[in-house]
């Protein structure tokens, strides 16, 4: 007779509710859903701040590369294919295109930089200031019209 009761126990504590699997299947598949929703958001933004963090990286060693050769580098736009090119003297270096989605925000002027520190800005715009947009944020990376100094300004 235990050994009949005991069988009879097992049998009704085995498995889960269909309430149980309910709640799980609902829990997982809403958080599924914020993850769908925010991944997206999260590459435009890395993507814009990546390439912010690059066109620094380029401009800032431009300017280190004019100081150490004793010869002039340019750094032009053309936000028509959204690219950028690093000149040394009139000899191009490098083109670096921007990531997919990425674009100028404004229309940046060329920046030189002299081989005796100065720094000029050749243009329409010659503000010194080159915006970056995804559509939605805008970063600015702004470079010192006398010093050269770069900085990089979130909106």
């Amino acid at each position: 007779m235990p050994c009949r009761w005991k069988k009879d126990n097992q049998k009704n504590t085995q498995g889960f509710t269909l309430l149980e699997v309910l709640l799980v299947l609902i829990l997982l598949g809403g958080a599924g859903f914020i993850l769908l929703v925010k991944i997206p958001v999260q590459v435009e933004e890395r993507n814009l701040s990546l390439a912010s963090t690059r066109l620094i990286q380029d401009i800032r060693e431009a300017r280190q590369s004019a100081l150490g050769e004793n010869v002039y580098y340019e750094v032009r736009f053309y936000p028509s294919n959204n690219t950028y090119r690093i000149y040394r003297k009139t000899e191009l270096q490098r083109i670096q295109s921007l990531p997919k989605g990425i674009t100028f925000a404004n229309y940046p002027a060329n920046i030189r930089f002299s081989a005796d520190g100065n720094t000029g800005f050749l243009g329409s715009n010659p503000s010194g200031t080159v915006a970056l947009t995804n559509g939605k944020a805008i970063h600015r990376v702004i470079t010192a019209l006398i010093s050269g100094r770069v900085r990089e300004e979130i909106q």
